[in-house]
């Protein structure tokens, strides 16, 4: 019954911890200069930040769904930023990865907090979702997104030697490309929801 959440928050999580971005710059970049547990504290940092700011959206869609076709621009516009997410994976040529980034759990906390797609994610996409799935669909989609960021990014830290080679390769760019697919395949589904509030 709770199969669709489960398998879309995971979708999301798992694209959120493999795409490229200063998190993934920072989780290497400390695992290499530092230790593998190092790159698994900043694995676990969009744990602390997404939580509060999940709760927050989910306030503020709460209060805005009083207001007639708002919540329909809302999940509209998390389809549109899906659909350029998607098409900026599709892009993709090549990637190089900066290193320039150090720190641990304190810093992938901070640099999460900066970060603009995370609020984007959660208030346009993330918080109408789990709003939609209800109260349990809403938790396994959350749970299911943080076991897949965390753990996509957990195994980036405990492999980080022989993933670095993978990440620089083709390999890498034809699957963010597919991710890039299903980023698009989700938007679709996002803006047919924002049809049935109107």
């Amino acid at each position: 019954m709770y199969i669709k959440d489960i398998i879309t928050g995971f979708i999301f999580g798992v694209s959120a911890g493999l795409s490229p971005g200063p998190l993934m710059a920072l989780l290497i970049s400390e695992t290499l200069q530092g230790h593998r547990k190092n790159g698994i504290l900043v694995s676990v940092s969009p744990i602390i930040t997404d939580v509060p700011i999940l709760l927050i959206s989910l306030f503020i869609l709460d209060k805005i769904s009083e207001v007639k076709h708002l919540i329909s621009f809302v999940y509209f516009l998390g389809a549109l930023i899906l659909f350029y997410f998607g098409y900026k994976n599709l892009r993709i040529e090549h990637f190089q990865l900066d290193t320039d980034l150090t720190g641990s759990l304190k810093k992938g906390v901070i640099l999460n907090i900066l970060n603009p797609y995370t609020y984007l994610f959660w208030f346009f996409i993330g918080a109408p979702y789990v709003r939609e799935a209800g109260f349990i669909g809403g938790i396994l989609f959350t749970m299911f997104f943080f076991i897949g960021i965390t753990g996509s990014m957990m195994l980036i830290a405990v492999f980080t030697e022989k993933l670095k080679k993978f990440i620089e390769s083709r390999y890498y760019i034809y699957l963010l490309r597919f991710i890039g697919v299903l980023f698009i395949a989700l938007g679709i589904m996002l803006f047919k929801d924002g049809l049935s509030k109107i």
